[in-house]
């Protein structure tokens, strides 16, 4: 009968302290993960401002329609793609915007130039992977490279995304921070005349 009220009590203790370690660790979580929530805000940004038009490569979904490709999201164009000429007619004539249309999203032509867009992945070698949240966001205000550097080329936003406030700007960096890292070297513009 001693054992039985013993083995009792222990189970009883045991009980006591594994509610008591739930309940304080339940108690020192906060309600909801901040982080989570702004990682949650920067991917609808990213999708509301359609990022992946223009950063990730496309390939062939199941219905025969281009689609992002989801194992180069925000990667920039294919380092190893071939480069298209420009030809040789009038920006705005219907062949040059046929020209246009059959390029790959993530390159655009001006008048001058021909304008591949960057790596936004965290790749620390070909993407943004090195940048602090200042430098993208000084990037953004600023329309230059680190905030520093060279002019961001069109057809980039950003005069309109420099819109937007910090905690949003904030929210795009994180998210895209959480993206997979891709290595992938987007090559430079290429001027055609000057």
């Amino acid at each position: 009968m001693k054992r039985t009220y013993t083995l009792y009590i222990a189970a009883v203790m045991i009980m006591l302290v594994a509610f008591s370690y739930g309940c304080n660790k339940q108690g020192s979580e906060p309600a909801s993960e901040p982080a989570g929530d702004q990682l949650a805000a920067g991917q609808v940004l990213v999708e509301e401002w359609k990022c992946n038009y223009c950063h990730t490569p496309e390939i062939m979904g199941p219905e025969g329609k281009a689609i992002p490709d989801p194992d180069r999201l925000l990667s920039g164009h294919p380092a190893g793609e071939e480069i298209p000429e420009l030809p040789d007619m009038i920006m705005t004539s219907p062949e040059y915007m046929e020209f246009l249309d059959n390029l790959d999203s993530t390159v655009w032509a001006t008048d001058n130039r021909i304008v591949f867009t960057a790596n936004l992945t965290p790749d620390e070698q070909t993407g943004i992977g090195t940048w602090t949240e200042e430098m993208f966001i000084a990037t953004v205000r600023s329309g230059q490279h680190q905030g520093v550097g060279k002019r961001l080329k069109y057809p980039m936003p950003w005069q309109e995304l420099a819109e937007l406030d910090d905690s949003e700007l904030e929210a795009i960096y994180l998210y895209l921070m959480s993206v997979k890292p891709v290595s992938n070297k987007v090559p430079e513009s290429i001027v055609l005349f000057k």
